[in-house]
């Protein structure tokens, strides 16, 4: 019984240590990696041409049947680009869409008709026309490791 306390209470300290040693202020890496879905495929994405620094980026990747696969939010802007990698997909057909969510409120900004403030943009670089993009438009087949480089439509 001591020594299950002991273990119990060293293994706070080393957390602890790990914890603190760690410092509250680093920068958030420039590339994710996301590694739930467990297929074999990687898909590298890189948003460039954005209109600032400012906030972060926000992917969603869905399949062909609309269903949330994998998703990525506070993606960091340098440069007026961001990265992201989403690994261990299966083989399929899959839209991506994405925002930059420049004020940080956790949602694409509309004005009062419904047109986004923000950038936003979705694969195939499909724009809209009198409403959003249709999400047929957006489908793409993903086989093996692909690198895809996105531009915000505004």
């Amino acid at each position: 019984m001591k020594i299950k306390i002991f273990n119990i209470i060293l293994l706070f300290v080393l957390t602890s240590q790990v914890c603190l040693s760690q410092g509250g202020n680093q920068d958030l890496p420039e590339k994710y990696y996301l590694t739930e879905l467990r297929g074999n495929i990687s898909l590298d994405m890189e948003i460039t041409d954005l209109k600032s620094n400012k906030g972060m980026i926000n992917v969603l990747i869905s399949d062909e049947s609309k269903n949330e696969i994998a998703s990525a939010t506070f993606i960091k802007v340098k440069g007026l680009k961001a990265e992201v990698c989403f690994d261990s997909i299966h083989p399929g057909r899959y839209a991506i869409q994405f925002y930059h969510d420049e004020n940080q409120n956790g949602k694409l900004d509309l004005n009062l008709i419904g047109i986004p403030k923000e950038s936003y943009g979705s694969s195939n670089d499909v724009k809209p026309v009198l409403g959003p993009p249709k999400f047929e438009k957006m489908l793409f087949n993903l086989t093996e490791n692909k690198k895809v480089i996105m531009v915000p439509v505004n």
